[in-house]
């Protein structure tokens, strides 16, 4: 019976081993002052999300999930700005988008395998910008995204 036992309980410790997920989550601030359009330009995430906070900034939060990989493996791509976002500011327009436009698959040292990898993305947009929601759907995914400062209210003078 141990015979049989020690085998089968080595078999499911290395096939847990194997499936290991490493998540990481990064975050990146930018200032929106006056301006009065910010178009997002995000592209390599999959499940993009906006949602609309009472901030005076646009906050991304990109979540990294990644199978088979160790933290050193994570931390370096990230290091390397695999999931960072620059931005642009012209007149009363702010460009947000993503630094590393396409990403190369990440393989295995010494071997044809590629590690899996899941990246999402929140955006947190002030609420004093109005945006389109047709161009949040998945179909649209990988499409520049335009907010648009909201007018100000009329003062009844």
């Amino acid at each position: 019976m141990s015979n049989r036992l020690i085998p089968t309980l080595c078999a499911l410790w290395i096939a847990t081993g194997v499936s290991a997920q490493m998540e990481r989550t990064v975050y990146q601030v930018f200032e929106v002052d006056s301006v009065q359009t910010i178009t997002l330009d995000i592209v390599n995430f999959t499940y993009p999300e906006l949602h609309i906070w009472a901030g005076n900034s646009v906050l991304t939060e990109a979540n990294i999930q990644v199978w088979d990989a160790s933290p050193e493996i994570v931390n370096d791509m990230i290091k390397a700005g695999r999931y960072e976002f620059e931005s642009e500011k012209a007149g009363d327009l702010l460009r947000i988008f993503t630094k590393q436009r396409k990403r190369e698959d990440v393989r295995r040292q010494g071997t044809p395998s590629k590690f899996v990898e899941q990246t999402t993305i929140k955006v947190f947009v002030p609420d004093i910008y109005e945006f389109d929601p047709a161009e949040w759907t998945p179909e649209q995914t990988d499409k520049p995204k335009t907010l648009r400062r909201k007018p100000a209210p009329k003062s009844d003078e």
